[in-house]
């Protein structure tokens, strides 16, 4: 079982992993150290407040991909974010937009983002247009 501990988004070993994947270095949002059986297994983010919360930077570590713990961070981190109320997770992916869409995600039109969503830094600077936009209900 994957849990998540909040991280400061200054953490060195996130900053790294973040880098490796060619990620934006963390800003705005919360971040979390996935473990699993007590051992570091990737990071992952969310920003925003409220009902729509963008997830952000879901990183795997190297050796441990390919074992399904990527889904596992994802579907602790769903868990979490419903506790909270949240009913929309949102994404914007280059590269992982099977793997979301595997996992329930369905892709949208970039302009159908509510507004909080669409003022992220990664929505408005970050990610390129060419970036596919996903969204899951919770």
């Amino acid at each position: 079982m994957v849990v998540l501990h909040l991280l400061d988004a200054d953490d060195a070993g996130l900053i790294t992993a973040l880098r490796s994947k060619g990620l934006p270095d963390p800003a705005d949002g919360r971040y979390f150290i996935a473990r699993e059986h007590g051992g570091l297994a990737g990071y992952v983010g969310l920003e925003g407040e409220g009902r729509d919360l963008l997830l952000r930077s879901l990183v795997v570590l190297a050796d441990l991909q390919a074992q399904g713990i990527g889904s596992r961070i994802l579907t602790a981190v769903e868990a979490g974010a419903s506790d909270l109320g949240v009913a929309r997770l949102h994404l914007l992916t280059t590269t992982a937009e099977t793997f979301f869409a595997r996992r329930g995600f369905v892709a949208a039109d970039r302009a159908s983002a509510p507004l909080a969503i669409r003022r992220t830094r990664e929505f408005a600077d970050v990610c390129p247009a060419s970036a596919a936009y996903l969204t899951k209900d919770l």
